[in-house]
């Protein structure tokens, strides 16, 4: 028996809207194709109604006027929510992204982690004193750039909504959500938890819809002063378009084609999981996923014959279930991800991932096998072009320089791996790559929120996590004072006032 849809609402301040102007979309669960979530789509007048509530909540609510103190335990105790509802937003989150339950629940925990870090931050927001020399006295002050909107993509919905509207509201900020039309169940989930929290009215909206209706809309809208978007190069450039109609900044975090480095010193048994994690997490669809195994000669034969084998061996499977890998996001994501198997043919040999999974119970989901592809180059298609999806492309290097020239030959520059036991070799590659983070030995730690993440060239620009985000939220106001002392009393050279 099929359980009754989720009815997802707009929240335009006070105002919790079960009807859009533009009508209803259906959320379905990636696995089954069943509709888990029905949810109003917002037009222009809910828009309108979302911007007017953070507009106020920003020029004259509260949240500017408390003790920073104050707002950095509302924060924390956002964070304390999500945790407590853990299971509940776990699941739901793997039941409409189609990840594994382990993933989703990495998810929930690592959101939490975000609204802990900012939250210890929020009275920590220095100025600076800049010595001009006597008679002058000059300050920085660090202010909320005002409304933020952020354009969450469908990946990581719960987690990258708490990477940005944190530090956007430690910064001081209010904030519009436009969630993904395949993934809002969560986003309205996350809400809840900031009302509970006693966030003021107004400043976290929630504005449901089609990007080219709604994300539309609200990127050109003038009374948003600033813009976070993750998602697609050509989605960002439309953003940055609309963006520029009213001249606001952004951070663009747009995807990768992120390589690893294999040299044939490093330990096989630690390095072929990582590898295999960086690439197959999620089913690949990870902006910063290792999708070019870059691999010494040497090893090279021994490297592809241990892969071939490990993924023949990966689980399909429901992201309830907890699976090795679950379903793409969509059909039509899935149609996408197989047209590259058709380009892995003719450029090379595809190992794996031409087969259609045969297992009745994921005939109804939108499932791919995981894909090795040898014997491709590094200026091929398949290895330049950002699938979205679990197809690893395996190159042979002979060299250290060779090895760095072809990770940097790319359009993006998001991350790299470098598997190596040689740490001047480490070094010598993490200095030469051209992207935003480099990974030795690893790729990816735990709830990983300390440090910036960004990217080089395509992968866009902007920090997203760290105390680095943080700038993206705020203006700098430089106030600038000329004091000098006041002259002498009038027959006193020395300035003393006589005492009779």
């Amino acid at each position: 028996m099929k359980s009754t849809p989720l009815r997802i609402p707009l929240v335009c301040g006070r105002q919790i809207l079960n009807d859009g102007s533009d009508g209803v979309g259906h959320s379905v669960d990636p696995a089954t194709g069943e509709v888990i979530a029905v949810f109003a789509r917002a037009g222009a007048a809910e828009v309108e109604l979302a911007v007017a509530a953070a507009r106020a909540a920003f020029d004259t609510g509260p949240w500017r006027k408390m003790r920073p103190f104050e707002r950095a335990r509302m924060l924390q105790r956002v964070g304390e929510i999500i945790l407590a509802r853990r299971d509940d937003i776990a699941r739901l989150e793997s039941q409409d992204s189609g990840k594994p339950l382990r993933d989703a629940y990495w998810e929930v925990d690592c959101a939490a982690r975000f609204f802990e870090f900012y939250g210890g931050a929020v009275d920590k927001l220095h100025g600076n004193s800049i010595p001009l020399g006597p008679n002058w006295s000059d300050w920085t002050v660090k202010e909320p750039i005002g409304v933020s909107l952020h354009i969450i993509p469908w990946n990581y919905p719960f987690q990258l909504i708490a990477r940005g509207v944190a530090p956007a509201l430690a910064a001081g900020c209010a904030v519009i959500i436009k969630p993904s039309a395949d993934t809002p169940c969560t986003a309205w989930e996350f809400v809840k938890a900031c009302q509970e929290a006693g966030l003021p009215d107004g400043l976290v909206n929630l504005v449901n819809g089609r990007g080219s209706v709604a994300g539309d809309l609200l990127a050109r809208h003038k009374g948003v002063d600033q813009i976070t978007f993750t998602g697609s190069v050509e989605t960002g450039e439309r953003v940055m378009v609309a963006a520029a109609s009213h001249a606001v900044p952004c951070n663009m975090e747009l995807g990768g084609k992120s390589a690893q480095l294999l040299f044939a010193d490093a330990d096989l048994d630690r390095a072929l999981p990582i590898v295999a994690n960086g690439v197959f997490t999620h089913c690949g669809q990870v902006c910063n996923a290792g999708t070019r195994l870059l691999v010494e000669h040497a090893i090279h034969d021994e490297v592809v014959a241990r892969l071939h084998e490990r993924t023949k061996g990966m689980r399909l499977g429901a992201g309830l279930d907890d699976p090795d890998m679950g379903p793409l996001i969509s059909k039509s994501h899935q149609a996408s991800v197989e047209r590259y198997y058709d380009v892995a043919r003719q450029e090379g040999e595809l190992l794996l991932g031409a087969e259609t999974p045969s297992d009745p119970k994921l005939a109804g989901g939108a499932f791919v096998r995981p894909a090795l592809v040898v014997g491709a180059g590094n200026r091929s298609r398949i290895a330049r072009e950002e699938i979205f999806g679990p197809v690893l492309t395996v190159i042979p290097f002979r060299s250290a320089q060779e090895a760095v020239d072809m990770a940097n030959d790319s359009p993006f520059g998001l991350v790299a791996g470098v598997h190596t036991t040689n740490i001047s070799a480490a070094l010598a590659a993490a200095e030469a790559l051209r992207v935003g983070q480099v990974w030795i030995n690893a790729f990816g730690v735990g709830l990983d929120v300390e440090f910036p993440f960004g990217g080089y060239k395509l992968s866009g620009f902007g920090r997203e996590k760290g105390l680095e985000a943080l700038a993206a939220y705020q203006q700098i106001k430089n106030v600038c004072i000329h004091h000098p002392m006041p002259p002498a009393p009038a027959g006193r050279p020395d300035g003393v006032v006589s005492a009779d």
